[in-house]
């Protein structure tokens, strides 16, 4: 498996999402409940996703992880229990596209970060996953993820 990475300046694009903590076992169904629930509340008020669902890890412990689930939106939407306004990261992060089951994501962490040692950069400890088609109607193999692994300036 070959990536192209590249290094890009985020920019912050406002979002509505959840923030939680979850084991990696658990987080499929985390991710299920929080889009359905994120998905009622943007088109209850009429707001509009601007873009793929995301998932951001704010740590990379399988056992109690801090992510941030979400939408990209255009403007910020009234917030309702735990779905909240927020943003997606800004700065220089690498960034490259896995194809394939999310199941094998992991095998495409491990030459980015050697590439990022390699490259003489460090991580910031942010990774964001953006999730480019629907794993209900694209077959595994197909699915595109793109990754942002942020780095420290």
């Amino acid at each position: 498996m070959s990536f192209k990475y590249e290094i890009k300046e985020q920019h912050a694009q406002p979002t509505v999402s959840i923030r939680t903590k979850t084991s990696l076992s658990k987080l499929p169904e985390v991710i299920h409940k929080s889009y359905d629930a994120i998905e009622k509340h943007i088109a209850k008020v009429g707001g509009t996703n601007a873009g793929a669902p995301f998932v951001i890890y704010y740590n990379m412990d399988i056992n109690d992880l801090d992510v941030e689930l979400g939408f990209p939106v255009a403007k910020n939407i009234s917030e309702y229990h735990e779905v909240k306004n927020s943003q997606t990261p800004a700065g220089k992060a690498l960034e490259f596209t896995h194809v394939g089951p999310y199941n094998e994501l992991e095998k495409a962490y491990r030459p980015a970060m050697t590439w990022i040692k390699e490259s003489n950069f460090k991580e910031s400890g942010i990774v964001c996953e953006f999730y480019m088609n629907d794993p209900a109607v694209t077959p595994p193999e197909d699915l595109i993820t793109e990754i942002k692994i942020f780095l420290k300036n």
